[in-house]
C-alpha cells in the first residue's frame, strides 16, 4: 500500500506497508504522531495482525519523526548512519522542521526513536508468505539510504533516493553527484521493468523513470566539469548549468539553482 497522491509532479511523503501471515511491515512512520497513527489506523484496516517491524529510509524527519506513536514491540529497522544521525541530531533536525513545516504541525510533540536493528548491507525478513528485503546499494540523498522490496508483489520503496517521477530529479543536498549517479545507475540494474517504485514523494514509478534522474545527474555533472575547467565565473557558470530542459519540474528554480548547482561547482 502507497499513499494515495494526484497528478502533481510533487506531494507529501509516502509510506506503506507489507502484510504476511504472521504480521505486518510499514515503510515510513511520516512526520509526526497523527501521521503516524493515520498510517497505523489504514494497517488496521487492513490486518488485526501486529506490526512486527518499521523500516525508515533516511533520517529524514518526514520519514522518521513518526517513529515514537508505534507500538513498543515493534522493531525499528534503519541504517546504522540512520540511526547515528537521529542518536546524535534530534534535536537540531526537529527546530530545522519546525523551521521548515512552521509551529503546529505537530513536530514539537515528536519523540526520538531510533532503529532496535541496524542494516549496512542487507537483511531479509519472512512475514510468513511475505517477504521484505531491506538492501542498502549507496549514497544518494544520505548516507543511510535503504530500498524495501517487497518481493512477492514486486514492490520497492526507496524513499528521497528517488524524490518524485518525473519531472523531478534527484536533490543533492549532500553533494556527492558522483557518487548519487553511480547509485542511481545500481538501482536501476537491480531492478525489472515491472517492479513498482514507490519514490518519497508522489506518484508511483517505473523502472524507465530512473533514466531521467541518471540523464539529469549526468549532464549536471558534465556541465560543472567544464565549467571548472574553463575557470567560468559564477555568474557565467550558473547559467552555463541551467539545463531549461528541466525546468517542468516545479521545484526546478529553487532545487536546481540553490541546491544541485552549488553542489556539483563546490569542492568535493
Amino acid at each position: 500500500m502507497a499513499s494515495d497522491v494526484d497528478d502533481t509532479d510533487h506531494t507529501a511523503t509516502n509510506a506503506g506497508f507489507a502484510v504476511g501471515d504472521s504480521g505486518v511491515l510499514v515503510v515510513e512512520s511520516l512526520s509526526n504522531g497523527r501521521l503516524a497513527s493515520q498510517v497505523i489506523g489504514e494497517v488496521r484496516k487492513a490486518t488485526p495482525l501486529p506490526i512486527r517491524f518499521l523500516v525508515n529510509t533516511s533520517f529524514h524527519g518526514d520519514h522518521c519523526f513518526g517513529n515514537f506513536a508505534f507500538p513498543a514491540q515493534t522493531v525499528i529497522i534503519q541504517h546504522e548512519a540512520t540511526k547515528r544521525v537521529i542518536d546524535e541530531r534530534f534535536e537540531q533536525d526537529r527546530a530545522f522542521m519546525i523551521d521548515l513545516l512552521g509551529a503546529n504541525a505537530g513536530i514539537e510533540e515528536a519523540m526520538a526513536r531510533s532503529a532496535d536493528v541496524t542494516v549496512t548491507g542487507s537483511c531479509s525478513l519472512d512475514l510468513g508468505g511475505k517477504h521484505v528485503d531491506i538492501e542498502h546499494i549507496g549514497y544518494a540523498q544520505t548516507d543511510g539510504d535503504l530500498v524495501v522490496r517487497i518481493r512477492e508483489d514486486n514492490i520497492v520503496f526507496v524513499g528521497n533516493m528517488l524524490q518524485a517521477p518525473p519531472p523531478a530529479f534527484p536533490w543533492l543536498l549532500d553533494g556527492r553527484a558522483d557518487e548519487a549517479l553511480d547509485t542511481y545507475r545500481r538501482l536501476h540494474d537491480i531492478l525489472d521493468d515491472d517492479t513498482l517504485i514507490v519514490p518519497g514523494h508522489g506518484r508511483t514509478m517505473r523502472r524507465a523513470d530512473i533514466l531521467h534522474s541518471i540523464a539529469y545527474l549526468e549532464k549536471l555533472i558534465s556541465l560543472a566539469r567544464d565549467a571548472q575547467d574553463n575557470k567560468l565565473p559564477a555568474d557565467q557558470a550558473r547559467e552555463a548549468l541551467a539545463m531549461k530542459e528541466y525546468s517542468d519540474y516545479s521545484m526546478y528554480e529553487f532545487i536546481h539553482f540553490q541546491v544541485n548547482i552549488p553542489a556539483v561547482l563546490s569542492p568535493q
